[in-house]
């Protein structure tokens, strides 16, 4: 995992939370070049369109990865732990679907 030997929690939640931003890029750009092909897909073949489909099976990944770490995250209370909870989360969740996206390529 990225920033556990952070000098203190501060500084720890400041490197995680660089760390989901540049993973969501990059969960971004797979999405965006996999959108593309599927568009292009539709195109040639609209009887299947596979692109709304993808749409929706990721808005709602990204929906469940929201749900799932704004959980985890509550169950530190309002204690130090919890934003530090919500980027692993962030980021376990991030890299899976990161290396499906790859997979689909």
């Amino acid at each position: 995992m990225p920033c556990v030997d952070s000098a203190n929690t501060i500084v720890k939640n400041i490197c995680l939370s660089k760390s989901v931003e540049a993973l969501d890029k990059d969960i971004s750009a797979q999405v965006n070049r996999f959108a593309a092909i599927l568009h292009k897909q539709d195109t040639q073949d609209p009887v299947i369109r596979l692109a709304p489909a993808f749409a929706s099976a990721q808005a709602k990944w990204q929906q469940f990865r929201e749900a799932e770490c704004n959980f985890r995250s509550l169950s530190y209370g309002s204690g130090t732990g919890a934003p530090a909870e919500w980027s692993f989360c962030k980021i376990e969740h991030g890299r899976l679907r990161l290396d499906y996206l790859k997979g689909l390529l």
